[in-house]
């Protein structure tokens, strides 16, 4: 009995948008701190106890910065994105069309509005997003914008993975 073959519906359903995930540390403040305080801890590099008695001044602000590393972790924040389909991927470059015959769409208006159209955890409007834009740096909008971008973008393929690659040849696995 020959197998039988997929139609396109078969093909259609089977069909997983693109999906990826980019994690930012909202903490800013204590990315901060940390900077000044290894800023001091290379300072005291050469420091020399006088006596046996004399605390490593250095140890305070490694217990420090690991607090502080801590709290960043604690603000780290995954926003998930979700590929858009052909028709919605089309309506909203209609919705921002270029400037002049340079350009495809208007780069000024698009990334928010991708960011937000695409971004399915946390779930924000595009006046969300824009709120939230206000808040955090270029470089955390740039993350943003650039893997809503991509999600959209980029061909789906089986990625290579290094570490899977190695554990598996260690443990002689094919």
């Amino acid at each position: 009995m020959a197998a039988r073959k997929a139609t396109a519906a078969d093909i259609i359903a089977r069909v997983k948008p693109r999906t990826a995930t980019v994690t930012l540390y909202l903490d800013g403040e204590a990315s901060g701190r940390i900077a000044e305080l290894e800023a001091r801890v290379a300072e005291l590099a050469d420091w020399q106890p006088e006596s046996l008695a004399d605390p490593d001044p250095r140890r305070a602000l490694a217990q420090e910065i690991a607090e502080l590393q801590d709290q960043m972790r604690d603000s780290a924040t995954q926003f998930t994105f979700r590929a858009l389909g052909r028709l919605a991927w089309s309506d909203l470059l209609a919705l921002h069309p270029p400037r002049h015959a340079q350009e495809l769409y208007n780069p000024e208006t698009l990334p928010g509005a991708l960011v937000s159209a695409c971004l399915v955890e946390p779930a924000m409007t595009a006046e969300e997003y824009g709120q939230l834009a206000e808040v955090l740096n270029q470089g955390q909008r740039d993350q943003l914008e650039l893997e809503a971008w991509q999600v959209n973008n980029e061909a789906v393929s089986v990625p290579f993975s290094l570490a899977a690659s190695a554990l598996r040849a260690s443990t002689g696995e094919r």
